[in-house]
């Protein structure tokens, strides 16, 4: 290992003949910023084949990631623009109390989590909706086996929305990074050519405690909404009864017997 420095902007390293591999580490004390990127080097000549790698402090929230083209992309922001439209269509609908609001703060709490948990939320939602208008007129075996169905879609989404709040407190948001192996914390770039000077491969990031402090904030309103959701939900579950039983077979009585005319 050679302790070598910039001289006039430039790094120079010994060398002999034969093949040889180096390796050059830069040292950089100052702190993460809001964009962290790779350091612009120029190597004086054409270089072929080259993997840039950024790895963030798991206390960084990524948002964003920028470089050559084969490399990390965050998927958050355009499964977040087809989320905004889905609250807006189910505001629309007018089948429940929720407006666009509601949904879209119910959608951006569970971006980050899970979507198929926030998909149990929104049928639980829209059932409780439909029994207190519809299941009152259904016979009794299904008008029971309605209140069942109903009883364990509601503890699956309470379950979504329980797990939703720790997981957003006290784990790692998911901003669904894909491409070239790459993950929210360490990012990956691949250029097959480049020019005299290196590519340069960034990411904008915020410190994770702003993620977190939003989560309270969505999970401090969410704790007030969901009681009121229960509420409805228990009104729409009891209407018209909670339990049918079985009708009485009604049994025709038996004709009595009746003795016959006497002949003349």
């Amino acid at each position: 290992m050679l302790n070598v420095r910039l001289l006039d902007g430039k790094l120079s390293l010994p060398t002999v003949p034969g093949t040889h591999t180096y390796e050059v580490r830069f040292r950089d004390a100052n702190e993460i910023g809001l964009r962290a990127h790779t350091p612009q080097l120029g190597l004086g000549l054409p270089a072929a084949n080259l993997t840039l790698q950024l790895q963030l402090p798991a206390d960084r929230w990524l948002l964003a990631a920028f470089g050559p083209p084969v490399g990390p992309a965050v998927l958050y922001w355009g499964e977040l623009i087809v989320m905004i439209a889905l609250a807006w269509a189910l505001s629309r609908t007018r089948r429940t109390t929720l407006r666009f609001h509601h949904w879209l703060l119910l959608g951006i709490g569970f971006s980050t989590f899970s979507w198929l948990a926030l998909l149990f939320v929104i049928a639980w939602l829209f059932a409780s909706d439909w029994r207190g208008r519809s299941a009152g007129s259904a016979v009794y075996w299904r008008f029971n086996l309605i209140q069942v169905a109903l009883v364990v879609l509601t503890v699956a989404a309470l379950f979504a929305l329980a797990s939703a709040i720790p997981q957003g407190l006290a784990g790692q948001p998911d901003m669904h990074v894909t491409g070239n192996g790459s993950s929210s914390q360490a990012l990956s770039w691949f250029a097959d050519r480049s020019a005299e000077t290196l590519p340069q491969a960034s990411a904008i990031s915020l410190p994770l405690w702003m993620y977190k402090l939003l989560m309270l904030a969505w999970a401090l309103w969410l704790a007030n909404a969901v009681i009121g959701w229960l509420r409805e939900g228990f009104n729409a579950w009891t209407r018209d009864g909670y339990w049918r039983a079985r009708p009485a077979r009604v049994v025709a009585p038996a004709p009595e017997n009746v003795p016959p005319p006497e002949s003349a």
